[in-house]
């Protein structure tokens, strides 16, 4: 079964226009009228709120609203306010949940990825060929709180926390690029601008990816940094608060700056924490601030509370899901911990548990890749074969992935390198089909041209020290155990090489991963349809963090980056992962729409020649349970962090039909 996903290709040219494509967004009501023959002639809101409002809790909703709210034009029909959606989280840890369920942007991706579309900013600019961004936000909007969001709330986030070095030591990339800070200033209440050094054309996928970029309630946190407050007053909170053994003002502003567990913490998001993330339910109640309305006017969300169960695991979560005690979730279900894998299970319960199935796809290039040690091997002779890439090449041509796809993801995955996924801007089928067929014969005509001897009875390959050759492959999480559990099979049986599969705690896999402690370890390769907004499995050092394939190198190419002397004790990457590094710098400053299409050709090109990253399978179905009265969910969505599903099917709109 061909399922390819379907993504608009994001050009450099969508970095100046905003169009509409899936759900649908709109700077303002005007905007919206065009379109259609509706007017919106009143505000309407929840009668929660209405209540408060009568009680004198809250003022009323003119008061509450911007004048120019974002208005959503839902995926079905306008919805009915009410209800309490039930979800599955696996507490605290699993914040990422509740944040993609709720976070603002300042833009939005659309649903596909395809296209920026308005959201806390009500419009936006690119001046000095991408070296200047304006942001121009809804008058009048307000925290959860009721105090104003202005344009203070974000520069005091940009310079006051990003920009605070004792907070924020390690900078993001965004921050520095150009090889300077970046300038971020108020032009009055409603206009902030950022600038930067040189041209970064790549600003508004961060602004569309990151929640950040939306400012924190300077209001509030001022209270508790030390450039607002003395530090008399922040030590005075140290001692007062013992028990939650702060030690410098650093602890006590993080702690105040979490949204799931400090409950005070004025927000935007669309529902907002009110019990204990600990406690075996975790609470969330509409925002009765919230800056969007439907086409009718009604003040969103539409869905009253949202209620998360704790869990232990994903076998929990797939029990909760089919007896019909989840409403709608995809997180844990669609991803690959209970995705295409259990496909056939989840499609056996729809009866009973009342829900429907809604394939949404993954924007994964590999739902499970093997990178290896290359460049710092404790075992100098394993770290030299790693190193060979007619070794890569061996292993990867040494796959049955139609098999492994047949009968872990009932075929409804694609068997492909770990390589960014078709529809991407950047796609590139070379890379996608690059020692991706399963062909054992020419697996170990490599391996023999390398000298990598059978023993005497052929039965396994043999080291240059006399060895049997053989190596652990770390991984997290049964799926990938089950994938390469059949790897193993292939290898042994097939090339003479025999591998240990290592199922590690995540903590201790992160832990073996700095260390550099590791033959391989096994990682999804998801962010592949967008991959210049959150680029480190494709380029190293563009990001914060370091994935396997490359993490040996991350000091020196640090050091390259920021034109320093690398230490002596910083190992020097191969050159292709240089001119991987170089490419890297040129993409962030080119505007020109072509020739960043022709830099992105030679990044494809460098990696499909090298194969550090050797995938099974991909582009595969990512089952959402959404049950039969719970309304406007997108039936065909692209998932992917990067898009921060299911953020990117505006739950917002969602409703339940009691």
């Amino acid at each position: 079964m061909n399922k390819k996903v379907v993504v608009v290709s994001l050009l450099m040219a969508s970095l100046l226009v905003t169009s509409i494509f899936g759900w649908n967004a709109y700077s303002t009501p005007q905007e919206y009228y065009k379109e259609t023959d509706k007017r919106i002639t009143e505000f309407k809101e929840s009668p929660i709120l209405t209540e408060k409002v009568k009680q004198g809790e809250l003022p009323p909703l003119e008061e509450r609203l911007p004048k120019e709210p974002l208005v959503i034009v839902p995926e079905e029909e306008v919805g009915k306010f009410g209800g309490t959606w039930r979800r599955v989280w696996k507490g605290p840890s699993d914040q990422w949940g509740v944040y993609k369920i709720n976070e603002p942007h300042l833009i939005y991706f659309s649903a596909d990825g395809g296209e920026f579309l308005p959201g806390v900013a009500k419009s936006w600019e690119v001046l000095e060929n991408g070296k200047v961004y304006i942001f121009h936000l809804r008058e009048g909007m307000k925290w959860s709180d009721g105090h104003p969001y202005t344009a203070d709330d974000i520069v005091f986030w940009a310079n006051d926390i990003v920009g605070n070095d004792e907070y924020t030591s390690a900078k993001p990339a965004w921050y520095m690029a150009g090889g300077k800070r970046a300038k971020v200033e108020k032009i009055d209440d409603y206009t902030v601008k950022f600038e930067f050094a040189e041209p970064y054309s790549l600003f508004l996928l961060q602004v569309a990816y990151s929640q950040g970029f939306t400012g924190a309630p300077k209001h509030y946190l001022k209270q508790f940094h030390p450039d607002y407050t003395p530090m008399e007053e922040i030590e005075k909170i140290i001692e007062e608060e013992k028990e939650k053994m702060y030690s410098s003002w650093v602890d006590v502003f993080e702690d105040k700056y979490d949204p799931i567990s400090n409950l005070e913490l004025p927000s935007l998001w669309t529902w907002i924490p009110k019990t204990d993330p600990t406690s075996s339910f975790y609470i969330l109640e509409r925002n009765p601030y919230y800056f969007a309305v439907d086409i009718e006017g009604n003040q969103l969300p539409y869905i009253d509370t949202v209620r998360h169960e704790y869990v232990m695991d994903d076998e929990v979560v797939l029990l909760k899901a089919i007896s019909g005690e989840i409403d709608m979730q995809w997180r844990h279900i669609g991803m690959m911990g209970a995705g295409a894998g259990n496909y056939t299970l989840l499609a056996m319960n729809k009866e009973r548990g009342d829900y429907q199935i809604y394939n949404w796809i993954a924007a994964n290039g590999s739902v499970s890749q093997l990178m290896l040690n290359t460049f710092d091997h404790s075992d100098p002779i394993l770290q030299e074969i790693f190193s060979d890439v007619r070794f890569r090449q061996a292993l990867s041509l040494g796959i049955n992935r139609e098999e492994i796809n047949e009968i872990l993801f009932s075929g409804l995955a694609e068997p492909r390198q770990a390589s960014l996924v078709s529809g991407s801007a950047y796609y590139d089928p070379e890379w996608e089909s690059a020692y991706a067929e399963y062909n054992p014969e020419k697996a170990n005509e490599l391996l023999d041209e390398m000298g990598l001897v059978w023993d005497s009875k052929h039965e396994y390959r043999l080291r240059p020290d006399g060895k049997s050759l053989q190596f652990t492959v770390q991984v997290v999480g049964q799926p990938h155990v089950d994938v390469w559990t059949m790897v193993r099979e292939y290898w042994k049986n097939d090339l003479g090489i025999e591998i240990e599969v290592e199922n590690l705690e995540q903590s201790l896999y992160y832990e073996r991963l700095d260390a550099h402690d590791f033959d391989g370890q096994v990682w999804m390769m998801d962010r592949a349809a967008q991959p210049l907004a959150d680029p480190f499995f494709v380029f190293p050092g563009a990001a914060d963090i370091s994935t396997t394939w490359y993490i040996g190198w991350t000091d020196w190419i640090k050091a390259y980056i920021e034109g320093n002397e690398p230490e002596p004790d910083d190992i020097v990457p191969p050159e292709p992962v240089i001119e991987l590094v170089d490419l890297w710098l040129e993409i962030q400053k080119t505007t020109d729409e072509e020739k960043l299409k022709e830099l992105m050709k030679e990044v494809t090109k460098t990696h499909r020649e090298n194969i550090w990253m050797i995938g099974t399978v991909g582009e595969d179905i990512a089952p959402v349970i959404v049950k039969n009265n719970f309304k406007n969910v997108a039936r065909e969505l692209v998932t992917d962090d990067v898009l921060r599903s299911p953020l990117n099917t505006m739950p917002m709109q969602f409703y339940i039909v009691e």
